[in-house]
């Protein structure tokens, strides 16, 4: 019999086995199969994206005919390779497309609209009017995705143990956003509208392993000093990564609006402290560093016909208790890709404070 328990296989892996049967009273089989398999599940419903199948005994697997009934021990070893990728057709009815796919890690949770799910099966076909016997054991794939490199100057900041340069000084390994306004209220004393500019830069490439960390840089700007030293407090910049969640369950058919609605979740939350670039700045700027810290769990970016997951990180108004912004509506964000495996190089360090006492 297969294992119990859910094995874990990595991308390009081969999924080796053996099934093993004690058939004490002798069973009438035709074909023993074993055979590996991935799926969408989405309530009753299936779509399987891949699935290989290996014989391991038929009655006339020596080109003669064998005993009717398998009687006693029998070990039947199997090796099954796991693709890197899949093809799928995609799109509509009318307007049909085939597509590439990575092989996607399995996806669990209790609450999604869908899960992506793999299985071993080995199965006894007894022939007409007579039930099947399958042993079915689950387990878990997990993709090799790594991020580009790390650019040049970060990369000898690990290599030395020295802080990374900021967009400034490295403009080539920085993602900068557009800058965006901010209007509010000071309420300390009497209520004065203001308005504030705040820039998001990401660290390159936009691909973070999970497990590491996101270096980030914020440069806010405001002609009043006592808004800019409120806004400028590291506990008021609320920066977290966002997980959309997307899948549509018919996509060959008109079906429900609210079916196609995405699933947003935010977890990480960013850590900020003032920037070594601070000091030497004017009265109407601050600069922050800052870094993401991932969860080593975290379900990698993934696209697989209707099922897809998506990452973003994302800049909250300021939580300042004197400041009360004119919106509550995210200020801005970027896509970002989560990734399985490190870049080559050294490991991306975590400069904040807290850990760098560690």
């Amino acid at each position: 019999m297969l294992s119990k328990q859910s094995p874990a296989f990595l991308e390009g892996s081969a999924v080796n086995g053996v099934v093993k049967v004690n058939a004490e009273s002798g069973e009438s089989i035709n074909t023993v199969v074993v055979s590996i398999s991935g799926k969408i599940l989405s309530g009753a419903r299936q779509h399987v994206f891949f699935e290989y199948s290996q014989p391991l005994w038929s009655l006339t697997s020596d080109g003669h005919k064998s005993e009717s009934r398998l009687q006693g021990q029998y070990d039947w070893p199997f090796s099954l390779h796991l693709p890197k990728e899949v093809t799928m057709t995609v799109g509509t009815k009318d307007v049909p497309r085939v597509d590439v796919f990575r092989l996607p890690q399995t996806f669990m949770e209790r609450h999604a609209r869908a899960s992506i799910h793999y299985e071993i099966v080995a199965r006894f076909a007894r022939g007409l009017l007579k039930t099947d016997y399958r042993i079915i054991a689950p387990f878990v794939y997990i993709p090799i995705i790594r991020p580009e490199p790390t650019l040049p100057l970060r990369l000898e900041a690990y290599e030395r143990n020295i802080a990374i340069p900021g967009p400034l000084a490295d403009p080539e390994g920085w993602h900068t956003l557009a800058p965006v306004q901010i209007r509010g209220k000071l309420l300390n004393r009497l209520p004065i509208d203001v308005s504030i500019s705040c820039r998001l830069s990401l660290a390159l490439p936009l691909s973070y392993t999970r497990g590491s960390v996101i270096p980030l840089q914020l440069d806010i700007q405001s002609n009043d000093v006592q808004t800019l030293e409120t806004i400028s407090s590291p506990h008021s910049v609320i920066c977290r990564l966002r997980r959309i969640f997307k899948f549509n369950p018919e996509e060959n058919k008109t079906v429900d609006p609210k079916s196609r609605r995405e699933e947003l979740e935010h977890s990480e939350l960013a850590t900020w402290w003032p920037s070594i670039q601070s000091s030497s700045e004017k009265d109407t700027q601050r600069t922050l560093s800052g870094e993401m810290i991932l969860s080593s769990d975290l379900m990698p970016t993934t696209y697989i016909g209707r099922f897809q997951l998506e990452y973003a990180v994302v800049l909250f108004p300021f939580d300042a208790n004197s400041f009360q912004p004119e919106s509550n509506d995210i200020l801005t964000g970027c896509p970002v890709e989560i990734a399985t495996a490190l870049p080559p190089g050294p490991r991306p360090r975590i400069y904040t404070p807290q850990y760098q006492n560690d």
